[in-house]
């Protein structure tokens, strides 16, 4: 061989050296994520967390972006369930700057930075902050999956809910129905995923004192839950508690306690 073919038969040969050794750190990484999410799926989030920033620093160093954004997220939302609001943003933040800086601003991925950080903001009473990243993340999705898609109608319902805690009532109630009129259309009006539209709408009214509106969508969540789950379950019993509370506003003495004595029935069945 001459000096130059030498040259690139070592070149080659680096190559796949660099791209099997790359591979291999790749599949490390993978399988250290499913066991985070083993771990998280079983309810050991300390167990989940230390699998992800073993699994995020794997993804750093074989250099693959996507998956290394996906485990800060997961360590972000993981970290948020513990109430440990500062670690988590620390951890979404440098999901956003890595995200930012290697991939298309319209990336699914971005999305769910931005719900998480809106997640945190919103418990922490920021709710102008949580609106803007809600917004953003709604406007990547409705970029990216269109109108008629279940997570498009899942940051409306984020919306409503940072609306509602922020005391526009209104807003709330627009964001809601938005989310139910997409999901009636791609589950059913009588779907189990039209329930948190259902609570929503109804907190709202609650809350905006129209009280007869607020039952209607607590009464379509109590027989969609029960169809689905039965009696005792504690969604129901959390439905019937709500119920009585709005009966009690509305100053139905009668039936907030026939609704407080059906959520006691409920608890009872539970146990």
């Amino acid at each position: 061989m001459t000096p130059s073919e030498n040259t690139i038969v070592y070149i080659l040969v680096l190559w796949v050296f660099i791209y099997s050794v790359s591979a291999q750190s790749t599949a490390q990484a993978d399988q250290l994520m499913l066991q985070a999410d083993d771990f998280k799926k079983t309810q050991q989030p300390d167990s989940a967390i230390v699998y992800y920033e073993k699994a995020a620093a794997a993804f750093h160093e074989s250099g693959n972006t996507e998956k290394l954004i996906n485990a800060y997220n997961q360590l972000g939302i993981t970290l948020t369930r513990q109430d440990n609001y500062a670690l988590a943003k620390s951890y979404l933040e440098k999901a956003l700057s890595t995200g930012l800086a290697s991939l298309d601003s319209a990336n699914l991925l971005m999305a769910t930075t931005y719900i998480s950080l809106g997640v945190i903001y919103r418990a922490e009473e920021n709710y102008t902050r949580s609106l803007m990243y809600h917004n953003k993340a709604l406007s990547i999705r409705l970029l990216r999956l269109g109108e008629y898609s279940a997570d498009v109608a899942t940051s409306y319902g984020n919306i409503g809910n940072v609306y509602l805690a922020s005391g526009e009532y209104d807003k709330s109630v627009e964001a809601h129905a938005k989310a139910m009129a997409i999901r009636e259309k791609l589950f059913g009006a009588s779907s189990p995923e039209i329930v948190e539209s259902c609570k929503g709408l109804a907190n709202a009214y609650r809350e905006k004192k129209e009280y007869t509106t607020s039952l209607e969508y607590f009464e379509k969540a109590l027989k969609n839950k029960i169809t689905q789950l039965g009696e005792g379950h504690k969604d129901v019993k959390k439905i019937y508690k709500n119920m009585s509370d709005v009966y009690y506003l509305a100053g139905n003495t009668q039936q907030g306690d026939l609704y407080k004595n059906k959520a006691d029935e409920a608890l009872k069945k539970q146990e």
